[in-house]
């Protein structure tokens, strides 16, 4: 918590008159840059390439792990690799460093590779979440995937196969997991799941999207029975605050509970939907407005779309001190 001047302590009773929480905090300058990843062709053909990937720790500490990402064109896929694990959604590319190089020293670098089928070349590259040549690549990554579209279900002779379309993500989708009654069932990278069929009796299932920072879409809901619902979730409980990092704040909240199903939160930033988020999850805004009070609100939502009433929480900004002059 940063120490509050007096212009901060003012902002803060004004805020606590309007919320139910409320905290004050200097932006802070971003962290310099994690690592930087650079791309080369080491052998090219007409029908391919042998790609190579470099990750170079650029700053004063020793870094625990590295994450590569980036989009291929369509036409282009990756075979082979090597020294990195590899998951992929569709054209995103996700590698991640293995137990004996993901230690690198202050200046140090080790490299990683694929072969290609195709001539096209990564694009949208990120390294731990930043662009991969040491820009700001749009800062941390606190956009959730959308929710999976066209959720539906295909009886077969012994099995139940739950399919929905493929989400997407400012930075990739890395893949879904599958909720039964509000336990996990299933992780997969596809746009299916197939099961046996279950006894005869009401089932609510959720499929939600995941992109690599962790953050999850709402879920789509596939229901197997019915009754009325009329009963909203509880209140999402002890709404706070945390941060910054990169500019960002970090919302987060005990889950609610529901007679069904918890469907989601909706997020808004003063009377406006800025974004969703998962059960249990948390959701990362930006404040890129500058100084100021802001002013928040969770509801929980269940998959009768039934809304429980709002958590609120506030945060005053105090502006930065001015440059002296020289």
């Amino acid at each position: 918590m940063a120490i509050l001047t007096r212009r901060a302590a003012c902002a803060v009773v004004l805020a606590a008159a309007l919320t139910l929480g409320v905290a004050a905090v200097v932006l802070l300058p971003a962290p310099a840059e994690a690592a930087t990843s650079a791309f080369q062709k080491e052998r090219e053909w007409s029908t391919g390439y042998l790609g190579k990937m470099t990750v170079r720790n650029d700053t004063a500490a020793t870094m625990t792990g590295w994450r590569v990402e980036f989009e291929l064109p369509a036409g282009t896929s990756v075979g082979h690799h090597w020294n990195a694990e590899l998951s992929r959604v569709g054209t995103r590319h996700v590698f991640t460093s293995l137990a004996w190089n993901g230690t690198l020293a202050a200046g140090a670098s080790t490299s990683f590779g694929w072969l290609a089928a195709g001539t096209g070349t990564p694009q949208s590259c990120l390294v731990n979440g930043v662009a991969c040549d040491g820009g700001d690549g749009g800062g941390p990554d606190v956009s959730p995937p959308a929710i999976p579209a066209n959720p539906r279900s295909a009886l077969g002779s012994q099995t139940l196969t739950l399919l929905w379309d493929a989400s997407s993500d400012d930075r990739g989708v890395t893949g879904y997991e599958v909720f039964s009654n509000g336990s996990r069932i299933a992780t997969t990278t596809g746009t299916s799941h197939t099961m046996p069929i279950p006894p005869p009796m009401i089932f609510t299932f959720g499929i939600r999207a995941l992109d690599a920072a962790g953050n999850s879409s709402p879920f789509a809901i596939i229901k197997l029975g019915s009754l009325p619902d009329s009963d909203p979730p509880t209140t999402p409980g002890n709404l706070r605050l945390t941060g910054p990092q990169d500019g960002h704040y970090r919302l987060t909240w005990d889950a609610s509970r529901d007679n069904v199903f918890v469907a989601g939160y909706e997020v808004r930033q003063t009377g406006t939907v800025s974004g969703v988020t998962l059960v249990g999850g948390a959701f990362g805004y930006g404040i890129s407005r500058g100084y100021g009070t802001y002013l928040f609100e969770v509801r929980a939502f269940d998959s009768s779309g039934n809304f429980s009433a709002p958590a609120r929480i506030g945060i005053a900004v105090d502006p930065p001190p001015p440059t002296p002059t020289p």
